[in-house]
């Protein structure tokens, strides 16, 4: 029980994504919100996400975008040369 009294709980509750309309890449850079978004891209059946706190470990738009992408299991740069599928959600997070 002396264990109990120091475990700390975290939920985090993702909100439902919504597409990001972009028309080049630039733009795409402008319209993400570091910190605040989780960004999911697809392309064709390939897919991946990432929550807002990956913005601690990789604050750069282009960074987050190219890191992405890799976790899709694409090139890298993908989001530069293709139009890609673009949602951004947020999490609500719940301490005790």
């Amino acid at each position: 029980t002396e264990e109990l009294s120091q475990i700390e709980i975290e939920v985090s509750r993702l909100t439902l994504p919504v597409p990001l309309e972009y028309s080049t890449p630039e733009d795409l850079l402008t319209k993400l919100r570091p910190g605040i978004d989780g960004v999911l891209l697809r392309d064709g059946a390939r897919r991946a996400t990432f929550l807002p706190q990956v913005w601690e470990k990789i604050p750069d738009p282009a960074k987050f975008l190219d890191n992405l992408c890799y976790k899709m299991g694409t090139s890298p740069e993908l989001w530069r040369k293709k139009h890609l599928d673009v949602a951004i959600y947020q999490v609500e997070e719940f301490h005790e």
